[in-house]
């Protein structure tokens, strides 16, 4: 008998095996119909969230294709929590509207059925982005009419009487008369023309306002305010100007010796290796808004961003579900100018910090994820160098007389991983390790203080990643330190610097070819929980997040390049 005979028999003779048979036939068939039946389903896909910025509330409508005519199973999940059906107001096919919950997060947005899930997409939540409001139409002009003070020093909270300043402060403010280049220093006659020709806002980011309604404001005299005059600009109209005096008795900023860069850096994102559709988000920093750095134009960014400043900055978005697709470039161009800094301290003068809690300084005096102020050595340290000294400005020179005496700097970077606390041991480290440590001392030792970072141009328009300090002197406002080019780092320093003793200089003064990406640590929160995050420690920028990749990312490669000067001016 042939193996087919065989077979024949076998399945005449044993009913086991022909009902096992059915039934494997019966699997296959409905294995068969779900595969095809799958295979053929559609994906959702969303192809635009409106409005894309909102907040608790909101009503948002997200449109695309393959949403299904009824929710049933469906679901919409942003930042990785999926939303309750109280939130859904309708759903179809193409279209679904909703209302934000309180607790919204911003993040990635995903519309899922029961089996397939679309491509994310991004949302943010309006109070973390600074998001141009809509002024309130004004019938008349703001107008003050009493300050709380007409003679006040840097830092000391300022109360403005008046009218018409509007309800909230959204992006009103209050301007102050600031002395770029020696303007009014050096005028023999001083106008209101002269006084309002350059202004400086209060800082949001240094927490400067206080609070805002219609009639009154209070805020605290920004750092780099001088003698001159105050007024309110809602963004649609200007208060006539008032004058007020900056007390200088205990020191003096000058803004001096401008310079304007064209500024460009790229991000390149290569080699991907994805289980699915792959997300990769991007943060590349914008150059900061300072009284040295008054100003930030982007002037091209390619591709458009998905949101043009979100805590500091550029978001952009890809999606890949093809591995080894072509290499995306990130490019982001700048216009800014930039002031040396030219500080004169009467140590004698300086006071006593006062209301820090409710201040920036609070931040600036506690330990974080780049500073380690709270440890053993750097307290034990810090009480070593300053001894019995009480005068805040007198401890930040003992501090940095002490690191330039004691500590070895190296031009060579160190690995990324490496701990700028090996500085204590081993007495040497790069610019980065004495920026952080210095910073680490001063909080130590009771004195606010900032690790900047950001570019320092040469005199070739050579650029390379660095770091620095600023240390807050009551009544002055924010001090400068570079204790690496005091150190006397090696760059091509530019010939009109005028400087003759960089242990001396960098103490209190900054010349004009820094240029600052990030003023202190930026802690960043992922838009997923699910993310794969990418730092990159000893960049230009201090922040907690540069890449952000979805969970079905295997791998990819990344290069992001030291922001170059394309032309000075």
């Amino acid at each position: 008998m042939n193996s087919s005979g065989k077979i024949s028999y076998s399945i005449r003779r044993y009913p086991v095996l022909r009902a096992g048979i059915v039934v494997f036939i019966i699997v296959l068939v409905f294995a068969l119909v779900f595969f095809i039946k799958n295979k053929n389903k559609p994906i959702p896909q969303i192809d635009s969230i409106t409005p894309p910025v909102g907040s608790p509330g909101d009503v948002v409508l997200i449109s695309g294709k393959n949403f299904g005519d009824v929710r049933d199973m469906s679901y919409v999940e942003i930042a990785g929590a999926k939303l309750t059906a109280s939130s859904y107001i309708s759903w179809s096919d193409t279209s679904i509207k909703l209302v934000l919950p309180a607790n919204i997060q911003d993040g990635l947005v995903v519309v899922g059925t029961k089996d397939l899930r679309s491509k994310p997409a991004l949302f943010a939540n309006e109070v973390d982005i600074p998001v141009p409001v809509p002024t309130v139409q004004q019938v008349t002009k703001p107008v003050i009419t009493s300050l709380s003070s007409e003679k006040v020093n840097i830092g000391d909270e300022l109360v403005i009487q008046g009218n018409n300043f509007g309800d909230a402060k959204n992006q009103s403010k209050v301007l102050f008369t600031i002395d770029y280049n020696n303007k009014i220093a050096e005028a023999e006659y001083k106008n209101i023309i002269l006084l309002t020709d350059n202004m400086i806002g209060g800082n949001e980011d240094d927490l400067d306002y206080i609070s805002w309604s219609n009639t009154e404001i209070k805020l605290r005299v920004p750092d780099g305010a001088s003698t001159g005059v105050v007024l309110v600009d809602t963004g649609k109209e200007k208060s006539y100007p008032k004058n007020i005096t900056i007390n200088d008795d205990a020191g003096k900023k000058s803004f001096i010796n401008k310079k304007i860069y064209l500024i460009q850096y790229s991000a390149d994102i290569a080699d991907l290796v994805t289980k699915d559709v792959s997300t990769i988000t991007l943060r590349c920093p914008i150059p900061f808004t300072s009284s040295a750095q008054p100003t930030v134009e982007i002037t091209e960014t390619n591709p458009t961003p998905v949101l043009m400043n979100y805590q500091n900055d550029l978001i952009h978005q890809i999606s890949k579900s093809r591995n080894n697709t072509p290499k995306t470039v990130f490019t982001q161009t700048f216009v800014l100018p930039v002031y040396e800094i030219q500080t004169k301290v009467n140590a004698a003068k300086v006071g006593n910090y006062k209301n820090t809690n409710s201040h920036l300084l609070s931040k600036t005096l506690r330990p974080d994820n780049l500073v380690p102020s709270d440890n053993e050595e750097i307290v034990k340290l810090a009480k070593t160098i300053i001894g019995k000294e009480v005068n805040p400005y007198k401890k930040a020179q003992l501090l940095y007389n002490y690191m330039l005496e004691n500590f070895e700097l190296t031009n060579s970077l160190r690995k990324n991983d490496a701990d700028p606390l090996d500085l204590l041991q081993k007495h040497k480290g790069d610019a980065y390790d004495y920026a952080v440590i210095y910073t680490a001392l001063a909080r130590a030792s009771e004195i606010p203080a900032l690790t900047d970072s950001g570019i320092l141009i040469g005199s070739d328009l050579s650029t390379q990643s660095h770091w620095w300090c600023e240390v807050y002197i009551d009544k002055v406002g924010w001090v400068p330190v570079d204790p690496a080019l005091g150190e006397g780092l090696a760059y091509k320093q530019w010939i009109d610097s005028g400087i003759s003793d960089n242990a001396q200089y960098y103490f209190g003064n900054l010349d004009s070819h820094h240029v600052t990406f990030s003023r202190g640590w930026n802690q960043l929160k992922p838009f997923s929980a699910d993310s794969k995050i990418v730092q990159h420690p000893r960049s230009f920028a201090l922040q907690s997040i540069w890449e952000e990749a979805s969970e079905n990312t295997v791998k990819y490669s990344s290069y992001w390049g030291v922001p170059v000067v394309k032309g000075v001016y």
